[in-house]
């Protein structure tokens, strides 16, 4: 019997798809409210959905054929399957079970399509999606048996609350948005808050869980307080912690009557910075409290300290204003880094070790007897001095393009704001003549030709003027090295090298040499170490027409990782060329081809041409060779003319000609 009735469904089913596909439109589409309706899983009729909820769908009409049934669900009011192709059918056939997901969440569209053959009928209805996230609130717990609900949800229209206790839950009891006080049964651990909609009772919201564990009281603590400037009208800026949830927090100041509240700074719990805009000079602390004022407690205080500063008899002098207790210590950072060459003076401190011109930026720090730490707001001096600078240093290095390069080395990484340097130049054994005031530490360039460079070695030196005047004394005079190269043999296959010995920037020291063998774009190819002023290179490369060399100088008292170089010299070998006066492409493997063999070749162009002054073959690099054959055909035998072009490593152009007999 079972089987007779899923065959006769199953051809109820077929002849119903077949009307339809007959059909060329929709059915109407009324939005009738009465015509189906969602039920829970409890069978209860629901009027709006919740996310993870599921819901069924029943016609209004118990004797409908639940067979010719589909339902379906659309984001959105009034999105149906009207549109859909082939046809309208919601997708879902009974039994059928829908349940929204976070994507649901706003308006949705449920479409029932009573297929009936003949008077198909589409109805529509439009519910609401609601989600339930935990509701957002917070808990303060006294020491009293109270706490302080704050709920900050506004998700849902009404709540409640339950307590847990270690015998079971206790509530639930209302509860409005917004703060709120209530009482906390003993041994409750935990408070759990339910948000609830009303227009859909069955909407409740996952349960919010806080403990109910008050915080161990500790005392706050203030580490630091910061100056941006003086006082009065600088910022502060303090370093705290120690301040858990569940406590109330107010910042204090004395300024001379005793600690009162700086309302216009508030405390959040877990802060670890604040910030008072326009602080007053005064001692500061932190104030704790709990909700219900029972557990009070301060963190030690700490004293503004106000710094300004002067310049005086090449001295700079750093005025306290301090609102620590007695037995502060103080350190201070010049140029953010910690000095001690400060001494104490009526009102404050004074810094010896400084330079005129320049500018120092000063920070003191006080750490106070309570182990607090008062950072100063920065000042800036300028010192004035009648006593010259400190003895530079002067490195002379080459570049590339043979050029003279001077690099100043200060005991200072910067040049002291409006100060110069002051350059002279010896060549040989002339007099020292002026080479330049540069008021910047950029590199100074002799450009002077090489060739006069070798006829009289130079050597400079550098001495610093302060913006008060002052001159330091010159530096040690410096003189690069310079690099002479000459072929050792006819064909260049060693090279002779002397140069002149590298001098400063502290002649007493030695100075190291190596040798580098470099390519044309000035990359190092090798490097060996050298002494004295010659080296006879018994191996330079073989595979390149110039040869190019360098000298790399440490030592000499050159700063450490830094190198002085000699100029670039040079040698040029001769190209070779062999080509053959006849060759005999017969195929019997001797003398086949014509080659263009030699030294140096690269990017040439070889052509031949034949008597009529045809070219017959061209070639450009060495693994191309000429078979005799023209344009595919046999070798023609007879003489023919070739004529060969190359540019030198150095660029000047090399060219040849000749001729070659192609022979039986």
């Amino acid at each position: 019997m079972k089987l007779v009735n899923r065959c006769f469904l199953l051809l109820f089913l077929l002849l119903t798809a077949q009307a339809v596909r007959g059909q060329p439109s929709c059915a109407t589409v009324p939005n009738d409210p009465t015509a189906f309706s969602a039920i829970d899983i409890n069978g209860s009729p629901v009027t709006a959905f919740c996310v993870g909820q599921p819901v069924r769908f029943v016609h209004t009409d118990p004797t409908a054929d639940s067979r010719v049934l589909s339902y379906g669900v659309l984001p959105g009011v009034g999105t149906t399957f009207t549109t859909s192709t082939p046809r309208c059918f919601p997708p879902n056939y009974l039994p059928y079970s829908y349940t929204p997901t976070l994507a649901d969440v706003g308006m949705v569209t449920v479409s029932e399509l009573n297929n009936v053959i003949g008077n198909p009928i589409y109805y529509f209805r439009v519910y609401r999606v609601y989600d339930t996230p935990p509701p957002a609130f917070t808990v303060a717990p006294c020491p009293t048996g109270q706490a302080l609900v704050t709920i900050t949800d506004a998700a849902y229209d009404t709540y409640s609350y339950t307590f847990q206790t270690p015998t079971g839950p206790i509530g639930p009891s209302p509860i409005i948005r917004g703060p709120g006080v209530i009482s906390v049964p003993a041994g409750a651990t935990s408070i759990t808050l339910t948000g609830k909609y009303t227009t859909n009772g069955l909407c409740e919201s996952r349960p919010s869980v806080q403990p109910l564990t008050l915080a161990t009281a500790v005392v706050p603590a203030l580490t630091s307080l910061t100056l941006s400037s003086p006082l009065p009208g600088g910022a502060a800026t303090l370093a705290v912690g120690n301040l858990p949830v569940g406590y109330l927090y107010a910042l204090q100041v004395d300024t001379g009557s005793g600690f009162q509240n700086v309302p216009s700074v508030p405390v959040p719990p877990g802060s670890t910075s604040l910030s008072v805009p326009g602080a007053a000079a005064g001692r500061y602390r932190i104030a704790r409290n709990d909700y219900c004022g029972t557990s009070p407690a301060t963190s030690p205080a700490i004293g503004t300290l106000s710094l300004t500063g002067a310049s005086a008899r090449n001295r700079n002098q750093l005025l306290l204003t301090d609102a620590g207790s007695p037995g502060t210590s103080y350190t201070v950072t010049r140029n953010g880094t910690a000095i001690t060459t400060v001494v104490p003076i009526s009102g404050g401190l004074e810094d010896t070790d400084v330079l005129c011109g320049s500018r120092y930026t000063y920070v003191v720090t006080a750490t106070q007897p309570g182990g607090g730490i008062a950072v100063s707001n920065s000042v800036a001096i300028t010192t004035v001095s009648a006593l010259p600078p400190a003895q530079p240093r002067l490195v002379a290095s080459f570049n590339l393009n043979n050029v003279v390069v001077l690099t100043p080395v200060l005991t200072t990484p910067a040049l002291p704001a409006g100060g110069s340097l002051r350059y002279s130049r010896t060549a040989g054994s002339g007099a020292p003549t002026d080479f330049g005031t540069v008021p910047s530490l950029r590199a100074p360039r002799d450009s002077t030709e090489l060739a006069q460079l070798k006829a009289n070695p130079p050597c400079y030196t550098v001495a610093l003027v302060d913006v008060c005047g002052n001159t330091s004394p010159a530096s040690p005079a410096t003189c690069p090295a310079i690099l002479s190269a000459s072929a050792a043999d006819p064909d260049g296959s060693t090279a002779a090298l002397t140069w002149t010995a590298f001098t400063g920037p502290d002649p007493i020291l030695p100075a190291t040499y190596t040798l580098q063998r470099l390519a044309a774009d000035g990359s190092v190819l090798s490097t060996l170490a050298v002494t004295g002023t010659s080296y006879t290179d018994l191996t330079p490369p073989t595979d390149r027409q110039v040869v190019r060399y360098r000298l790399q100088i440490g030592g000499a008292g050159l700063p450490v990782g830094t190198f002085s170089y000699s100029n670039l010299a040079s040698i040029t070998r001769q190209l070779t060329l062999t080509i053959p006066t006849a060759f005999t492409p017969n195929g019997d493997g001797l003398n086949d081809v014509l080659e263009v063999k030699g030294k140096y070749l690269n990017d040439y162009t070889f052509i031949v041409v034949d008597r009529n002054g045809q070219e017959v073959f061209r070639g450009t690099r060495r693994s191309e060779t000429w078979d005799g054959t023209i344009k595919g055909h046999a070798p023609v035998l007879g003489a023919y003319v070739w004529r060969f072009q190359q540019n030198n490593e150095d660029g000047k152009p090399f060219s040849a000609t000749g001729a070659v007999t192609i022979l039986k």
